[in-house]
């Protein structure tokens, strides 16, 4: 309910949201991250993350490896902003080389589906869905409130609109 208020005041007065249950944004070009400890230089990866304890992770693990980002983005339940909105950004970012998706869920499937096809003809676009089987959709659905969907719709969906698919945070980093 009280994410609902939010929702409405905001659309009310024209403010825009991330979130809520999330991080928010990994910006280092302009020095703005939800940690002190992440990188200061930029780099040509982005990353849009569904999951905020997910989102630590893969900006570690990246920077171990030497990777460095353009921008970061931890959305969680995407109550304005959503994972289309966020990737269509990031389709037409000049920092930007190379998009990494962490999603649980879409709110909308169609657009979500063209999104994607259209951002895959210009830029890379690598996917990690998680909540494919009955106890994560479960998860997925308890933790953001989106409906996960199955294993063999995403496959599909990923290899129509030629985004890469990747099954484990490793393989996505």
């Amino acid at each position: 309910q009280l994410e609902e208020k939010i929702s409405f005041l905001t659309r009310q007065n024209g403010i825009r949201i991330i979130g809520p249950n999330c991080l928010g944004i990994y910006c280092p070009k302009v020095g703005l991250s939800f940690t002190s400890d992440f990188p200061k230089e930029s780099g040509s990866v982005a990353v849009i993350c569904q999951s905020g304890g997910n989102s630590n992770y893969i900006v570690d693990e990246g920077v171990r490896r030497g990777v460095r980002f353009s921008k970061f983005i931890s959305f969680g339940n995407a109550c304005d902003i959503n994972e289309s909105d966020l990737i269509e950004y990031l389709a037409g970012d000049q920092d930007t080389e190379i998009i990494l998706v962490y999603i649980e869920g879409v709110k909308d499937g169609r657009r979500f589906s063209q999104v994607l096809k259209e951002t895959a003809r210009v830029k890379p676009v690598v996917v990690l869905k998680s909540g494919v089987g009955e106890a994560g959709a479960r998860a997925a659905a308890s933790h953001t409130g989106v409906l996960a969907g199955s294993d063999k719709v995403w496959d599909g969906l990923l290899r129509q609109v030629g985004a890469i698919r990747v099954h484990s945070l490793e393989e996505l980093v």
